[in-house]
């Protein structure tokens, strides 16, 4: 029989529950960009996340305080995306999802301005046609951000401050000389904030090492980030970037075991559409097998157990070693953390 004491003890050595959650809305999408699993074979089936399964899972989770409804997949195929979002802020919760742009038109726009949402990032990944179709495979530029500047419209139309919206970039040799053009389009469309995300390298399609700017930027590379920052600063917009994205900015050092700095196996949990628990959003882009990767499954057990359970502690101390998760090797030394 467990005595008192050792129950205190079991409760008291607990983690306490993530306040942060990624709730994968869709893991469907309607483009096959060349930096997205997207483009190398999706692993699970296809499924979209009902209202009432997010619901449950935010039982689960009374403090979250942040729920970000995206994963390998564009969130606005999902029609139920504003219930979902409703759902989040019933909770009070900070609710906000990354999308491609394409369907972000006629009534999406008032629902999703309606719904509460705090904050939706655009990917555009270029400032022309032609590098937006080299990595997105798509001749979409146009109407993407014709989107953006409608969903701005929408929201001033109902006098309402959020979303917040913001321009994203993934920071390649291909499009890093564009990143000035992309700051001057998001202020003409009255989009104030522009971010350069990292490249996540699985040596697939264009996610390589080549393309990478984390610790390989060269002088031409740095002109371009000089020239959008001043930009920035004389147009009014907000420029934000990873490590080593912006001016100035240094890449963490490559000194031993940097992955050991991630915060996101104790501090956030993500679930996919079909309820697999993943230690973080960018395993799924790395060359990690992907069954290595799932931590549980919601249909199968509670947050509580697999927050707690044998296979996420293991994660979290082989990321204290010598030895990482093969997904967390490139953390910080070839991408930033």
């Amino acid at each position: 029989m467990t005595t008192p004491a050792v129950q205190t003890r079991e409760l008291l050595e607990r983690r306490a529950p993530p306040e942060e959650l990624y709730l994968e809305v869709t893991n469907r999408c309607n483009l096959k960009c060349t930096t997205c699993p997207q483009s190398w074979g999706m692993p699970e089936t296809s499924a979209d996340l009902m209202p009432e399964t997010a619901r449950r899972l935010l039982d689960q989770l009374p403090a979250v305080r942040r729920v970000v409804l995206h994963g390998i997949g564009e969130p606005t195929l999902n029609p139920r995306l504003p219930e979902l979002i409703q759902v989040v802020k019933e909770r009070g919760a900070y609710a906000l999802f990354n999308t491609n742009g394409l369907l972000l038109r006629g009534g999406l726009l008032e629902a999703l301005v309606l719904s509460g949402l705090d904050e939706v990032r655009i990917s555009v990944d270029a400032a022309t046609p032609e590098t937006y179709r080299l990595v997105r495979v798509a001749d979409m530029f146009s109407r993407v951000i014709a989107n953006a500047g409608a969903l701005n419209e929408t929201r001033e139309r109902l006098g309402s401050t959020t979303p917040r919206v913001s321009l994203w970039m993934t920071g390649l040799k291909s499009n890093i000389q564009e990143l000035p053009d992309l700051v001057r389009i998001a202020a003409d469309a009255g989009i104030t904030e522009v971010y350069v995300q990292r490249l996540v390298i699985s040596d697939r399609n264009l996610a390589r090492a080549e393309q990478a700017l984390y610790g390989r930027m060269e002088a031409e590379d740095r002109a371009g980030l000089a020239a959008a920052e001043g930009l920035a600063r004389e147009l009014g917009v907000t420029l934000r970037g990873s490590n080593e994205a912006l001016p100035g900015a240094h890449a963490l050092g490559h000194e031993a075991r940097p992955w050991s700095a991630c915060r996101r196996p104790t501090s956030l949990m993500y679930i996919t559409a079909n309820g697999n628990v993943l230690p973080c959003c960018i395993a799924p882009f790395t060359d990690a097998p992907y069954s290595s990767l799932i931590l549980g499954n919601t249909g199968l057990m509670s947050l509580e157990e697999i927050w707690n359970g044998n296979q996420y502690e293991e994660w979290r101390a082989k990321m204290q070693s010598d030895d990482p998760p093969e997904a967390c090797r490139g953390c910080g030394s070839a991408w930033a953390l």
